[in-house]
C-alpha cells in the first residue's frame, strides 16, 4: 500500500509539473514578438519599420544591413560594411560599391561594368540584334575586347597585342614593347622602333620622323610644323598654318636659357625656364609676369575680364570665367565665389578644420554643405533634405560613398530629414527614430520604445514598451489606458505602419 501510494503521488506531481511546463511554454510563446514585428536588440540584431513604409534589418552594430521597400517586399539595399554595399535600381539595374573607393559595379540598361583599382576594369554593352561589346583590362597587362562587328582584340603587355579606341588612339599594335609599336589616330599611322627612340609617321598630313633625342620633327600639312634637336634643349615650332600669316604662331627655345613665342600682336619670353617669364599683347591690354615661378605670378587680361595675382604661399587671387577665388597661406584658407547660368555658389575653407559651401539655384533652390572637422558635418543637397552627423572623422571633401561605407563606425549620432521623413540613429544603432506623416517610432535597445500613431477615429494613440517588450501599455488622448501583451524581444510593434486618418 505504501509503495502504491508513493507511485500515485509521483504521478500526480509529474502531471502537475507537465501542466506547469505547458502553461509556461504557452505564456512564453504568446509573449514572443511575431516575425512581422519590430525587434530592437542592437547592437546584435534589429528589425525596424522605417519612415516611408519600408523596413530595415541591422546586425552587428551596423556592419550588416538589409533594406526593403515594404515588409516582405523587394530588397532595395544590402550591405556588409566596410566591404560591400549594393543598391537595387529599377528592374535589373543596380549599383554595387566594394572596398570603397577602389571597387564599383554598375548595371544601367544595356550597359554593365565593374572595376577594382588598380587590378581590373571590365565594361560590356548589350545589343538586341548584334553580339555584345566588351572590354577587359586586368593585371598582369592583359587586354581582351570584342567590337560591335564581332571582332575580338587581345593584348598581353609587353609581349604583344592590339588595342582599338584606347586612350586617344584609334588603334594600337605592339610586339615586345618597346621594340615595335604602331599607332593610328585620325588617319595618321606612326611606327615606333625601340620606342621612343625611332619613329616614322605617314598618312594624313604628310610624313614625319624622329631619332630621339638627337633630332626629329612632327609635320602636319596645313596645321603645324615642329622640330627638335638634342631634345629638350633646342625646339622650334610653326603652328596655326591654316590662318593668315599675321595670325600664325611661332615658337622657339634654347632650354633653359631663353625662349619666345609670337602670335599676331601677342609675344611671350622665358629666361632660365621655368623660373622667369613675361608676355604681353598691346592690342588687347593683356600682360603677365612670372618670376620667380611658382612663387610670384601676375596676369591681367582686360579683354576677357581675367586677372591673377600670386605671392605663393602667402596670398593668391584669381578672377575670371565666373570664378573669384582667394587663397591665404595656401592651401589652408580659401574664399571663392562661383557664378553659373542659373546659380551662384559661395565657399569658405580653413583646411583641415572647416569646409563649407552654399549654392542658390533658380531651378533647384538652395543647397549647402559644411564640416567642422572632426566634430560634425551638415549636408543639405536640396531644400527638403538634410543630414547632420557627429563626430565627422573623414577629413575629405564631400565624399558620400565613403561616409556611407565607413562613418557608421564612429558616428555617435545622425539625423536625416527627407521631405518630412526623419531618420535618427546613434552609435551601433542603440537608439533609433523613424518618423513620417503616419507614425513616429522611437526606441532604445532593450530598455524603452514608444510608438505614436492615430486610430480609425483619428485619435492620437501612444504605445509604450520597456524591458525588451516584457511590459507594454497603450494610452490615448481621451485618457484611455490599457495594458498590451508582452512581446519578446520587443518592442513588438507591427512592421506595417498605420496610415494616418484624415480628420472628418
Amino acid at each position: 500500500m505504501a509503495a502504491g501510494g508513493v507511485r500515485r503521488g509521483l504521478g500526480v506531481c509529474a502531471r502537475r509539473a507537465g501542466c506547469a511546463l505547458a502553461l509556461t511554454a504557452s505564456l512564453f510563446v504568446s509573449a514572443c514578438a511575431g516575425f512581422r514585428s519590430e525587434r530592437h536588440i542592437a547592437p546584435l540584431y534589429s528589425e525596424l519599420s522605417t519612415a516611408g513604409g519600408g523596413t530595415e534589418v541591422e546586425a552587428l552594430g551596423g556592419a550588416v544591413r538589409v533594406r526593403r521597400d515594404r515588409p516582405d517586399g523587394l530588397v532595395t539595399q544590402w550591405a556588409v560594411r566596410p566591404l560591400v554595399i549594393r543598391d537595387q535600381r529599377q528592374g535589373e539595374d543596380f549599383v554595387m560599391r566594394f572596398l570603397t573607393p577602389f571597387g564599383r559595379a554598375e548595371r544601367a540598361g544595356p550597359e554593365y561594368g565593374w572595376y577594382l583599382l588598380p587590378v581590373t576594369l571590365y565594361n560590356r554593352h548589350e545589343h538586341e540584334n548584334a553580339p555584345s561589346e566588351y572590354t577587359l583590362i586586368t593585371l598582369p597587362g592583359i587586354y581582351w575586347s570584342r567590337t560591335a562587328d564581332g571582332r575580338t582584340l587581345r593584348a598581353w603587355f609587353p609581349f604583344g597585342g592590339v588595342f582599338e579606341r584606347f586612350l586617344s588612339y584609334d588603334r594600337l599594335e605592339f610586339v615586345l614593347f618597346p621594340l615595335w609599336v604602331r599607332s593610328q589616330r585620325a588617319g595618321r599611322v606612326t611606327s615606333h622602333y625601340l620606342w621612343p627612340i625611332f619613329s616614322r609617321t605617314s598618312g594624313a598630313g604628310g610624313p614625319s620622323w624622329r631619332v630621339w633625342p638627337l633630332i626629329g620633327n612632327d609635320i602636319y600639312e596645313g596645321r603645324h610644323e615642329q622640330w627638335f634637336l638634342f631634345w629638350p634643349f633646342f625646339q622650334w615650332e610653326h603652328n596655326r598654318l591654316w590662318a593668315t600669316p599675321e595670325d600664325q604662331e611661332w615658337y622657339w627655345m634654347v632650354l633653359p636659357l631663353y625662349g619666345e613665342a609670337r602670335h599676331g600682336t601677342y609675344e611671350s619670353h622665358s629666361v632660365l625656364w621655368p623660373f622667369f617669364g613675361w608676355s604681353r599683347n598691346p592690342q588687347t591690354g593683356f600682360w603677365a609676369w612670372d618670376g620667380p615661378w611658382p612663387l610670384v605670378r601676375f596676369m591681367r587680361d582686360p579683354e576677357h575680364d581675367v586677372s591673377r595675382s600670386r605671392l605663393w604661399p602667402l596670398y593668391s587671387t584669381y578672377h575670371g570665367d565666373g570664378l573669384d577665388s582667394t587663397w591665404y597661406l595656401w592651401p589652408i584658407i580659401n574664399v571663392r565665389h562661383e557664378e553659373y547660368e542659373t546659380a551662384t555658389k559661395d565657399a569658405f575653407h580653413v583646411l583641415p578644420f572647416w569646409q563649407s559651401w552654399k549654392r542658390l539655384d533658380d531651378e533647384a533652390g538652395r543647397s549647402s554643405w559644411s564640416r567642422l572637422w572632426p566634430l560634425y558635418v551638415v549636408d543639405q543637397p536640396e531644400p527638403e533634405r538634410t543630414r547632420v552627423a557627429f563626430p565627422s572623422l573623414n577629413p575629405l571633401w564631400r565624399t558620400q560613398e565613403i561616409e556611407d561605407m565607413y562613418a557608421w563606425m564612429w558616428e555617435l549620432y545622425t539625423h536625416e530629414k527627407d521631405h518630412g521623413m526623419v531618420h535618427e540613429r546613434s552609435w551601433l544603432g542603440l537608439y533609433r527614430r523613424e518618423k513620417d506623416s503616419d507614425e513616429d517610432r522611437r526606441s532604445f535597445s532593450l530598455l524603452w520604445a514608444r510608438r505614436d500613431w492615430r486610430d480609425a477615429q483619428n485619435r492620437k494613440v501612444s504605445d509604450h514598451s520597456v524591458l525588451l517588450g516584457l511590459i507594454r501599455w497603450r494610452t490615448r488622448e481621451d485618457g484611455m489606458l490599457r495594458g498590451l501583451p508582452p512581446a519578446l524581444p520587443g518592442p513588438g510593434w507591427p512592421l506595417e505602419r498605420s496610415p494616418r486618418k484624415k480628420a472628418p
